[in-house]
């Protein structure tokens, strides 16, 4: 790699654990109550997201199931 290359490496993993520590000082200034708040939004979400993305499997396989009906339409011309 070039020096160019190697400094915008290095700049981004900098900026990367710089971010990092901010991060975990942000979440450690949050109160205890609202981190569990936190946590309990995550699981209601990802809950909710995953029933229904297994709905949504069933209900495409239930379709599946079923037999498909044909449909023919017949275009009659009437000035042959």
């Amino acid at each position: 790699m070039g020096e160019a290359t190697d400094r915008k490496v290095t700049e981004i993993e900098e900026t990367r654990r710089q971010l990092e520590v901010d991060l975990r000082e942000l979440e450690e200034r949050i109160p205890a109550p609202f981190r569990s708040m936190k946590s309990l939004a995550g699981i209601v979400i990802g809950s909710t997201a995953l029933t229904a993305l297994l709905l949504r499997r069933v209900r495409s396989k239930r379709s599946d199931d079923r037999p498909s009906a044909e449909v023919v339409i017949r275009i009659v011309r009437d000035d042959v």
